[in-house]
């Protein structure tokens, strides 16, 4: 036990005092912000400038009408949309003129309005960018409207009055937590277990594959042989584990400190971030839980792939069914989080490599019975070591062996061996 803890803190120590492990625990919620902030920060930089569209308008009717609609201003109080219109037979005649404004950027695009529009559903939109989907959906919203109104008003009703009468209705969240009221809008609930589920995703991943360099590190340069000298593999591979995992919670404890600080100057200033932003400290307590779940049981493997491993190539091809097996929850996360009370989602929840991510968005969204969390805690907790045991007889003989990489029934030998 006492040579468990000193590879414990050797492994705690030597990851915890280097210049990557406070740039990235200082850095982190900075990139993670800026991941979710950037763009939109670098939408409002980009350079606005009023786009040019032609219209063919084989109506002869819609085209001061979509020019009124559409009115936007920029910012720098431009027209966003500057409007000119083309005879329809005019560009029947010379299509290849103006599809080579188009090309050339003299017009952004050309807006096709074909004659039974009113019976059709249909407009062309021409243009080099396709992929604006802002602007495709502002156009095709005002037309939609236009168009609309016409139909109405050929058919003898007032659009003015059905206007009125078919007025949007605002829905209010409100979330029941013990019997209790608690209004939550969707973003809100959303964003905060979104950001919380990739943070547990990326700091598994992250710590797991840190593992495994680690093993192939030691192992490259002997190190190993030395520490197996003076303790047995399966303390050894203990050792590890709990010392990188330390490393972990250690960094969870600071951004926690780092986040409540910026939090109380928030609200300092702005007291409306207090409603906005409530997040439970039992949905804390099972993040850092979850946590510990994921990392021992992948990290695990992480560190068995990398006992095998003779260098970093062969790692991560090796290594690509341990991270499948944890990016699939992650994708089927975005499933879940639509209705977090579905029979495959309990399922889900349950069972081993899909619980670190599943329960805990489950959590954090709707709280499971109780039953069913110490069910998956167990469930996992039984699997860990299960996977340890695993692990640990192929780290043992893996971890002195150099060169090609095991065949499948190399390792079944290591794992029967006595």
């Amino acid at each position: 036990m006492k040579k468990m803890v000193t590879i414990l803190k050797r492994e705690f120590l030597t990851k915890v005092i280097t210049r990557g492990f406070l740039i990235g625990t200082l850095l982190g919620p900075v990139v993670m912000i800026g991941m979710m902030l950037g763009p939109a920060y670098f939408m409002t930089l980009s350079h606005e400038s009023p786009m040019t569209i032609s219209v063919v308008d084989n109506t002869g009717t819609l085209y001061p009408r979509l020019s009124q609609a559409l009115n936007d201003t920029l910012s720098d109080g431009q027209p966003r949309f500057i409007f000119t219109e083309i005879n329809p037979r005019d560009y029947a005649e010379n299509q290849s003129y103006y599809r080579n404004k188009v090309d050339d950027g003299t017009l952004n695009a050309i807006l096709i309005i074909p004659s039974d529009i009113l019976t059709g559903e249909s407009v062309t939109y021409v243009s080099r960018v396709i992929s604006d989907f802002d602007v495709i959906q502002t156009i095709g919203s005002s037309l939609t409207r236009i168009v609309n109104n016409q139909r109405l008003a050929t058919a003898g009703l007032d659009p003015l009055q059905i206007k009125e009468l078919t007025q949007k209705v605002d829905v209010r969240t409100v979330k029941v937590v013990q019997g209790e009221e608690r209004a939550r809008g969707f973003d809100q609930e959303y964003i905060s277990s979104m950001i919380f589920l990739i943070i547990l995703y990326m700091t598994i991943i992250l710590y797991g594959t840190s593992m495994m360099r680690g093993v192939i590190e030691e192992k490259s340069s002997r190190i190993v042989e030395i520490m197996l000298s003076s303790t047995n593999s399966f303390r050894l591979l203990l050792g590890k584990l709990f010392g990188v995992g330390a490393v972990g919670l250690v960094q969870y404890l600071i951004w926690a400190a780092m986040a409540s600080a910026v939090f109380f100057l928030a609200t300092r200033s702005t007291p409306a971030i207090a409603e906005y932003i409530n997040i439970s400290p039992l949905v804390l307590f099972y993040f850092v839980l979850f946590f510990v779940v994921g990392f021992f049981t992948f990290s695990t493997l992480y560190t068995a792939v990398g006992s095998m491993c003779s260098d970093m190539q062969d790692a991560q091809s090796l290594s690509m069914p341990v991270t499948l097996m944890m990016v699939l929850p992650f994708f089927i996360s975005f499933m879940v989080i639509r209705d977090p009370t579905t029979e495959i989602a309990r399922i889900l929840s349950l069972l081993p490599f899909f619980a670190p991510l599943i329960m805990f968005l489950r959590i954090s969204l709707v709280m499971p019975p109780l039953w069913e969390i110490l069910a998956s805690l167990l469930i996992n907790f039984i699997t860990i070591l299960f996977i340890t045991w695993i692990a640990a007889r192929i780290y043992r003989v893996g971890i002195l062996m150099y060169g090609k990489r095991p065949t499948v029934p190399e390792m079944i030998r290591w794992i029967r061996y006595q």
